[in-house]
């Protein structure tokens, strides 16, 4: 018997097989709450694990920004040592004066001629070299302060003298200047902004000029010239610009009239005045006395056509005329009727 034949008996076999068609399942997590077991909420973990990693890198950032912040200095002050530690250094340099001063002092205590042997009594037992090391008093001192000896000038038995212990000799006047004259210049040189003074220096210095703007450049030969296509450019607009303005509807022309252009208009105008003129010649040439039939009639018509014409002329002689719409749609219309109306 197969391995297939035999599961499929088994869980056919199975005694909760009747409970699992009762009650089916819907997935690995309900198995387990039946069984009670309480599922992982992997949802809720991943979501307090990415908190948690927020809040640390959050925790991070915060303490680098603190020490970002305590070590923050401008960059033109991390050369310059605080002011506190001013004082300080004028002593120092003040004790380092003075301790120079002292061992110079010390360097030149010289023998003086003649005191060895008017200070001290050499005696018998003596050595030449306990005598020889032993300083002088100074010549100027008087013999009998010389002779006075304090317990540091004592003798022993054998007649040679202790080490006499001085203090360091007064300082001259020349002296004094000199070291007025050293901590004057320390003083000095620590009271100099140099921060300040440099910042000021380059504020007030002139801007350097390039390399590349003192050489000429080569200049083109059409420089200083507008391109053609530039030119050409701005007839076409002044060109549509124009025939805009043409074509716009004028606010002024009352409806079914449309304006007469400024040519037709001159045109019209001038063909009105010669029609007066010849008019009038014509009125000229008639007789004085007027009989006849024919004659009265020819007057007649000539008055009234200088009547018409100069009702035209008074018209045409306008900044604008308006005209009928079917008589603007087509030009030779418009001719026809001026000579009409000249005629």
């Amino acid at each position: 018997m197969s391995a297939s034949v035999g599961y499929r008996r088994r869980d056919a076999n199975a005694s909760d097989a009747i409970a699992a068609i009762l009650h089916p399942d819907e997935g690995f997590r309900e198995k387990q709450q039946r069984k009670g077991v309480t599922p992982r909420d992997f949802e809720r973990e991943n979501k307090l694990r990415v908190k948690k990693l927020q809040a640390e890198n959050r925790e991070r950032r915060r303490r680098e920004d603190a020490t970002e912040q305590q070590e923050f200095k401008l960059t033109r002050f991390k050369s310059v040592r605080p002011r506190v530690f001013r004082e300080d250094e004028v002593q120092r340099k003040l004790s380092q004066c003075s301790s120079t001063s002292g061992e110079q002092g010390k360097k030149h205590e010289f023998l003086r001629r003649g005191g060895r042997s008017s200070s001290f009594a050499s005696a018998p037992g003596s050595s030449a070299s306990s005598s020889s090391w032993a300083p002088s008093a100074p010549r100027s001192e008087p013999r009998s302060i010389s002779r006075l000896q304090s317990p540091s000038h004592s003798t022993t038995s054998s007649g040679s003298r202790r080490h006499i212990h001085r203090k360091s000799p007064v300082p001259s006047l020349r002296e004094l200047e000199r070291r007025d004259e050293q901590l004057a210049k320390i003083t000095k040189k620590e009271r100099v902004d140099f921060v300040n003074a440099n910042a000021w220096e380059v504020i007030k210095k002139a801007p350097s000029v390039r390399i590349e703007e003192q050489q000429p450049h080569p200049l083109n030969r059409n420089f200083g010239r507008i391109p053609r296509y530039l030119l050409e450019r701005k007839e076409q607009w002044a060109r549509e610009e124009e025939e805009r303005r043409k074509n716009a509807p004028d606010p002024d022309c009352p409806p079914g009239m449309v304006l007469l252009d400024e040519d037709e208009r001159v045109l019209t105008l001038n063909v009105l005045q010669k029609s007066l003129t010849e008019a009038q010649l014509r009125m000229n040439t008639l007789p004085l006395r007027i009989e006849t039939l024919s004659q009265i009639r020819r007057k007649n018509e000539l008055e009234s056509k200088l009547q018409v014409i100069e009702d035209a002329i008074k018209v045409f002689d306008r900044a604008k005329v308006y005209v009928a719409a079917p008589l603007g749609s087509d030009p030779e219309n418009n001719r026809e009727r001026t000579a009409s109306i000249a005629a």
